[in-house]
């Protein structure tokens, strides 16, 4: 049985949604830039040893000439090391410096003590496990990886 979905319950759990993003990105980060360079950072994380220029573009949906300036200036601040593919020389692979990977831990750890208080603060124990249940929802539906239908067009 499908259950009916109004536009207006869609959109407000877009903008639930969107304000706790926010919120975890300000308290994560020192300013605007500190967020581009964390995205960087995290994809190269997530991506490890396969990390390489293409890949993150396409991870992160940004364009080459802004993830190569991006990435200039994370090695220039010794947050990441670039090496030569072994077996491809043409390739270069991208790894988190030791420095790289404590200012991403410390941003990480910023956003989830925020996190963990507001949901101390501000939800009961019962609703703590829901949020928390609900996370692995927000995982499958992260995952679905068809784009949105638009509507009007044929």
């Amino acid at each position: 049985m499908k259950i009916q979905r109004s536009t207006h319950d869609l959109t407000r759990l877009r903008t639930q949604l969107m304000g706790v993003s926010r919120r975890l990105r300000r308290e994560a980060t020192a300013d605007d830039r500190s967020w581009a360079r964390l995205l960087v950072l995290g994809a190269i994380d997530r991506h490890g040893e396969l990390a390489t220029p293409s890949v993150l573009a396409a991870d992160e949906g940004m364009r080459s000439s802004n993830l190569a300036a991006a990435l200039r200036s994370l090695e220039a601040r010794k947050l990441i090391v670039r090496t030569q593919d072994a077996k491809d020389r043409r390739k270069v692979r991208l790894r988190l410096s030791a420095a790289g990977q404590r200012f991403l831990n410390e941003s990480r750890a910023r956003g989830e003590r925020w996190l963990a208080e507001a949901m101390d603060a501000c939800l009961t124990a019962g609703e703590r496990a829901v949020l928390i249940k609900a996370g692995a929802l927000l995982d499958r539906m992260a995952a679905y990886s068809k784009p949105a239908t638009r509507r009007g067009r044929k």
